[in-house]
């Protein structure tokens, strides 16, 4: 039976180890360069008040679970096929007028 790693923990882990080195305050501040805005927020936060770095990318973690949703695919309606309006146009007749930078 294989076990899969949560992406939380998996992103904690590499910005954990991008962060050898450095001050605690400037590898969370890296790391939240490099985060979706829900995460960026709790490193900063942390980053400005001190926190321990394992428990702030663990946060920060949490926060960008929590925050992405699966984006819901944009969709797309067909306009129906008439006698009067073809779909496509037949040839010959102007292609249809789309109102643009209405203001």
């Amino acid at each position: 039976m294989s076990r899969t790693v949560p992406p939380t923990v998996t992103f904690a882990a590499i910005l954990l180890i991008a962060a050898c080195g450095r001050s605690d305050e400037d590898s969370l501040r890296d790391a939240a360069n490099q985060s979706d805005p829900a995460a960026a927020a709790v490193l900063n936060g942390a980053a400005e008040n001190g926190m321990d770095p394992q428990e702030a990318l663990e946060q920060a973690g949490q926060a960008a679970a929590a925050s992405n949703t699966p984006a819901v695919p944009p969709s797309a309606q067909a306009r129906p096929n008439t006698a009067t309006q073809p779909n496509p146009p037949q040839p010959g007749q102007p292609p249809e007028k789309l109102v643009a930078n209405q203001q």
